[in-house]
């Protein structure tokens, strides 16, 4: 049977409607975001792995966007920019780590049995530049990465706005967020964070989680 005039109408203000109420709520959800002075931290390592996904251990993982393989970490910090227009730090370090996924699994443990520090390549110099720190990072091995360590062990981050937002294999924050609260006592921790698993990053869905998860978050300053 044929759509009656009547019903292609109906559908084409339905679809008008819902782009319009999803283009509003991005702008409204910026708003909250007007007068703060904020960085976006992350830590991504893409692996040279097939897009079709690595070892649910690991959190660490690789996806294609816009015809670009970026890590999934990475990807969602790409996406915190968009919305906020925070500036991005990304953590990298001095020797690189593995690009193979099982030698990854492998040295991440090791860093975490002898409770490494891995030395930086950069490190914030600006700090006073903000009010608002994004901190994203993998989960491997139940944790976050030792290079996080030594980053919120090298920035005092005093009265400020700590946001984390994580990708992982199924352990969502496990132990980071107590972590961090414990690195940096002085800080505002929000615990109400992100957390992606990472099968699920390469979804559409994933924009419009970003930006409600944006929307929800309470900013203040000490």
């Amino acid at each position: 049977m044929k759509n009656s005039p009547l019903r292609s109408f109906s559908l084409k203000v339905f679809i008008f409607v819902v782009i319009s109420a999803s283009s509003f709520l991005a702008m409204a959800e910026q708003d909250i975001f007007v007068g703060k002075r904020i960085l976006i931290v992350y830590f991504s390592q893409p692996e040279d792995v097939s897009l079709e996904g690595a070892d649910g251990i690991s959190g660490a993982s690789v996806l294609e966007k816009n015809k670009e393989r970026v890590g999934s970490t990475q990807y969602i910090a790409q996406l915190i920019q968009q919305q906020t227009g925070g500036d991005l730090f990304r953590i990298e370090t001095v020797t690189p780590y593995p690009l193979q996924h099982d030698a990854l699994l492998k040295y991440a443990e090791e860093e975490q049995k002898v409770n490494a520090r891995p030395v930086m390549r950069t490190k914030v110099e600006n700090l006073n530049n903000y009010d608002t720190i994004f901190i994203g990072y993998p989960i491997w091995w139940y944790k976050m990465p030792m290079v996080l360590y030594s980053f919120l062990e090298q920035h005092d981050l005093q009265g400020k706005n700590i946001i984390p937002f994580t990708t992982h294999g199924g352990s969502r924050f496990s132990d980071s967020l107590v972590e961090i609260e414990r690195l940096q006592p002085n800080s505002k921790l929000i615990k109400e964070g992100l957390s992606i698993s990472r099968d699920d990053v390469k979804d559409d869905e994933t924009v419009t989680d970003v930006i409600n998860w944006l929307g929800k978050l309470s900013l203040e300053v000490k």
